[in-house]
C-alpha cells in the first residue's frame, strides 16, 4: 500500500526525482535497488504505508518529512486498486492499493528541493511521455487524471 500526494499549483503538479541517497529508506521504504530503478524518472512524491499508518497521516508524512513543507492542505484520501503481473515474478498476479491525496502548499511558500532529490520541479502531468515517469508512476498518474463519477 501505497500513498500518492499530488501537490497542485494550477494545471501544474510537484515531480521529483530521485537521487541515489539511503535517506530514500527511511523516508519512502525504498532500498537501493528500488530507489535507483525509480531514480530514472519523474516520481509523484510517494511513501508506502508504514505498519498501522493511516493514509491522511502518511500523506501529511510525504509533505513534511519528504518534502520539507510545513502547513500543506490536504484533500481526503482517493483509494484506487490496481491488479498486474510484476516483472520480476511472471505468471504471477499482484495487487496494489494506493491512496491518492491532493495538496496544495501554504501561501508564500517557495520550492526549495530536499537534498534526496537530484530534481524537484513543477510540471503538467500530461507533458512528460509515459517512458519519462518512473516505474508505474505514468500509470498512478493516469489514474489520478481519470474523471470519476460524481465528481
Amino acid at each position: 500500500m501505497s500513498a500518492f500526494l499530488f501537490v497542485r499549483q494550477g494545471h501544474t503538479i510537484l515531480l521529483g526525482k530521485y537521487r541515489d541517497d539511503p535517506r530514500w529508506e527511511t523516508l519512502a521504504g525504498l532500498d537501493e535497488s528500488r530507489r535507483r530503478i525509480h531514480g530514472r524518472g519523474w516520481t509523484i512524491p510517494a511513501s508506502q504505508l508504514r505498519y498501522g499508518e493511516d493514509p491522511r497521516a502518511a500523506a501529511r508524512r510525504i509533505a513534511e518529512d519528504i518534502l520539507q513543507i510545513r502547513g500543506m492542505t490536504l484533500s481526503e484520501p482517493r483509494s484506487e486498486v490496481d491488479l498486474y503481473e510484476p516483472k520480476r515474478f511472471p505468471g504471477q498476479l499482484h495487487y496494489d492499493i494506493w491512496f491518492l491525496v491532493d495538496g496544495a502548499p501554504p501561501k508564500g511558500w517557495t520550492m526549495t528541493p530536499p537534498p534526496w532529490y537530484a530534481d524537484l520541479a513543477w510540471r503538467d502531468p500530461k507533458t512528460p511521455s509515459a517512458s519519462e515517469y518512473a516505474c508505474d508512476h505514468e500509470d498512478v498518474v493516469a489514474r489520478w487524471l481519470k474523471p470519476r463519477p460524481g465528481h
